[in-house]
């Protein structure tokens, strides 16, 4: 729990992950095997939530009753560090199929809005979003 808030739990954390997740899946139009699979990597190799973070995270009982409000809200509550890493991974999960719908820059606006990043810090965000979907999808690989 090093870079988690500690008023908050680590589950919370971790819910707030996985809607903001889905959210960018479902501007994407859909949530192929590739963005599923990075968002619970990057969950716990970056973010560092245990599988079982993971697994509680995504009950119904603590995610089916959030709303975008209720994660934008909670990402705002976040250290800096951490909510730059969730928008940087919800930018990851947009360039997993190396494009950005009109959606998913909605979205990833929103948060950063929410997190209140300055242009330098959203384009820093960006560039380490694009390194990390590259490596999901290497340059030989098919589209």
């Amino acid at each position: 729990m090093s870079d988690l808030d500690t008023t908050t739990p680590s589950h919370d954390v971790a819910t707030l992950w996985f809607l903001a997740a889905r959210t960018m899946a479902v501007a994407g139009g859909e949530l192929p095997a590739v963005q599923e699979a990075a968002t619970g990597l990057y969950a716990q190799a970056i973010l560092g939530f245990s599988e079982a973070d993971c697994q509680k995270a995504k009950s119904p009982q603590l995610i089916d009753n959030k709303t975008l409000i209720d994660c934008l809200s909670g990402v705002r509550q976040l250290s800096k560090e951490l909510a730059e890493k969730i928008l940087t991974g919800v930018m990851m999960i947009s360039y997993a199929d190396r494009t950005m719908k009109p959606l998913e820059v909605r979205w990833a606006s929103m948060l950063a809005s929410a997190i209140e990043v300055t242009p330098e810090e959203f384009q820093k965000c960006c560039v380490n979003a694009r390194v990390i979907a590259s490596m999901l999808r290497p340059q030989g690989g098919q589209s």
